[in-house]
């Protein structure tokens, strides 16, 4: 006959079975944890090379906005610099088109004079010179002055006039008259007025510079006497010709600055 199981041993196998299950939960449990814990510290891992490379680029950053801002105040200078270089180049090509316009002036000036005073200058009476921008019209004293005068002569005055009508054109042009002498002393005639060749040399320089104002109509603003006596010579005084030379009006036309 079937008996039914007793009641402890249906409890039994009931503990039994809940002793099994529970173990291979454990189990089951030990190995996620485990696994946790590998990914746990493998993401910590991570986690420190993330930091180290986050340090690593804040550092970066510095460094290239620190090189920055310097290639920025590098840009500054070198954009000051450049401002510089455009005002010195603009001085310059304003200084060149001046200097073009002073030579291109006294070149015209130089040709109208050669051609209107043709004769005196074939006849080495007047001479025309071009130094370092400036032109020099050398007139011998026998064109300007009579022997031992102070008064131009009536060839002279013709003589002034033709130039004076080159002269006045150009206003951009102040003109300088110097005289000049040998070393033989004055006169007899002329020592009571004019004791040394200092005042018969500024008188003479005086009187052409009065002409070209009064007769050549020459703005007195631009022109300027100067007496030089025997201390500039162009020769030797010792003989006739050099003394010659020496005893000269020369008018120098200087670029206005």
């Amino acid at each position: 006959m079937y008996r039914k199981p007793s009641l402890f041993v249906l409890c039994s196998l009931l503990l039994l079975l809940s002793a099994c299950v529970s173990k291979s939960k454990y189990v089951q449990l030990e190995a996620e944890h485990a696994d946790a814990k590998h990914k746990l510290k493998y993401t910590e891992t991570r986690l420190g090379y993330t930091d180290e490379s986050r340090e690593k680029c804040i550092d970066s950053l510095a460094d290239c906005q620190g090189r920055f801002k310097e290639k920025e105040g590098e840009k500054v200078q070198l954009s000051q610099e450049m401002e510089g270089l455009q005002v010195s180049l603009e001085e310059s090509q304003t200084t060149i088109a001046k200097q073009t316009k002073v030579i291109r002036d006294l070149h015209a000036t130089r040709i109208k004079i050669e051609s209107s005073l043709k004769e005196q200058i074939e006849n080495q009476e007047i001479k025309l010179e071009e130094i370092e921008g400036k032109l020099k019209v050398t007139l011998v004293d026998k064109i300007l002055f009579d022997t031992g005068k102070v008064e131009l002569a009536k060839r002279g005055k013709e003589v002034l006039l033709e130039l004076a009508d080159t002269l006045r054109e150009n206003k951009d042009q102040n003109i300088v008259v110097e005289g000049h002498t040998d070393d033989v002393p004055i006169g007899l005639g002329l020592i009571e007025k004019y004791p040394t060749n200092w005042e018969l040399s500024a008188v003479r320089a005086v009187g052409v510079v009065r002409f070209l104002q009064e007769k050549g109509w020459l703005e007195p603003e631009r022109l300027t006497a100067t007496g030089y006596s025997y201390y500039k010579p162009l020769a030797s005084n010792d003989t006739a010709a050099g003394r010659r030379q020496n005893r000269r009006i020369e008018i120098i036309l200087v670029p206005k600055r």
